[in-house]
């Protein structure tokens, strides 16, 4: 199944097949073009994915001001299923697997906030919390002037994420952003 944004069309791809994308490190890419910025790493995920989350740490933003629902992220897998993002419903009832995960990564967690030092405000991306933490947004508000920085939760339907390149997309009225995701 091929993912179509706006007139191109995307297969789960490499960085350097996918359009406006830049590896910035062994799991780390950007996406830049002249409407949207956006940078995701994925280094604990990249060798521990024999779970059901992935977790993607993500900054992002964009030229023209817009509300991004958290229904405009998704992930593509290399046989071109698509995977929306988790619900918060489901991250709060795998909240010691979250836990976890989190703990785990913590040692590899990459500041995807510093590709972006001439935004003067930083906004959390808060589509996701645990207790007893902030609430939840449904959707986050970006524009030139402010970056938005949190993290990314995955959950897949099959129990664990097999390897391959996978497709993080973000794709919501005319903000397009498609970057690969390679799962060691």
């Amino acid at each position: 199944m091929a993912l179509v944004l706006g007139c191109m069309v995307f297969w789960p791809l490499a960085a350097q097949e996918l359009p406006n994308t830049k590896e910035l490190g062994r799991a780390a890419v950007e996406y830049r073009d002249d409407g949207v910025h956006l940078v995701a790493a994925y280094y604990y995920s990249q060798v521990n994915h024999e779970t059901r989350w992935l977790l993607i740490e993500t900054a992002l933003t964009t030229e023209a001001r817009t509300t991004i629902p958290r229904e405009a992220f998704r992930m593509m897998t290399p046989a071109g299923v698509e995977i929306a993002l988790a619900s918060q419903e489901r991250f709060f009832r795998e909240t010691e697997q979250i836990r976890l995960l989190l703990q785990n990564a913590a040692m590899v967690r990459h500041n995807v906030r510093s590709y972006f030092n001439r935004r003067p405000q930083v906004e959390p991306l808060r589509f996701f919390s645990l207790p007893p933490g902030p609430l939840v947004q449904s959707n986050v508000r970006v524009d030139r002037f402010r970056v938005v920085v949190g993290d990314l939760f995955f959950e897949t339907p099959t129990g664990v994420w097999e390897q391959g390149i996978y497709t993080l997309v973000l794709d919501h009225e005319g903000t397009h952003a498609a970057v690969p995701i390679d799962l060691h």
